[in-house]
């Protein structure tokens, strides 16, 4: 079975990608004064992004058509759910199956999972009761009103990137090792300290984030 997500409808200040504010970084941080700002807010961004690359998922609230497609000779068993793309799911508008609309479902808002009825096979290519193409389509809105309704763990993970960037941000990032006689100072970034599993996230970083991964069985 594959997806495809099509987003109808977003509203930019809803929609992401950043998961703090830059006035809640700051308080953060600590940081008083506006000097920083447009790097600050460039950081957010770029952090944003990379930790929903690395989660697989889109954060940000809006509304869209998936279309679940299976492949000749799948199916659906009983009770198996189908796992939107975009959660919490806020509202299902629609499921339709072959076209025709169904009411007689259920789905769990925190983990986007969908379960089609109970009493009924869903095949790949061909239903077991007709013939015909069978797509599985729904209308839904999901995802976090962002930045503000984004958990507290992403906020953490993005405080944590950014603070370890300007603590090592204030040297020569091309000079590993310096040596006065017999004394030698070997630099260590946090990221290699903290046992890095990735060219910007720590390891500190993907535990925080790792709860929040998109998933796929269902």
């Amino acid at each position: 079975m594959h997806s495809t997500l099509q987003i109808t409808s977003e509203d930019p200040t809803s929609a992401g990608p950043d998961l703090i504010s830059l006035a809640d970084l700051k308080l953060a941080l600590g940081i008083t004064d506006t000097s920083e700002d447009a790097e600050l807010q460039a950081a957010i961004t770029f952090q944003s992004e990379i930790i929903s690359a690395y989660c697989d998922r889109r954060f940000g609230l809006a509304q869209a058509l998936e279309t679940f497609t299976l492949d000749p000779g799948e199916s659906v068993r009983r009770r198996e759910a189908l796992v939107l793309s975009l959660y919490p799911v806020v509202s299902v508008t629609d499921v339709s199956i072959s076209g025709t609309s169904t009411t007689d479902y259920n789905f769990d808002p925190a983990s986007g999972r969908l379960w089609l009825p109970a009493n009924q096979y869903i095949y790949g290519a061909w239903q077991f009761y007709g013939f015909g193409p069978n797509p599985i389509a729904v209308t839904y809105s999901g995802g976090y009103d962002l930045p503000e309704q984004a958990p507290a763990r992403l906020q953490r993970a993005i405080i944590e990137t950014i603070n370890q960037g300007r603590q090592s941000g204030n040297r020569d990032p091309t000079i590993r090792e310096v040596q006065h006689g017999d004394t030698r100072i070997t630099y260590v970034s946090p990221s290699f300290a903290a046992g890095s599993t990735g060219q910007h996230l720590t390891a500190s970083v993907t535990d925080l984030i790792q709860p929040y991964r998109r998933f796929y069985v269902a």
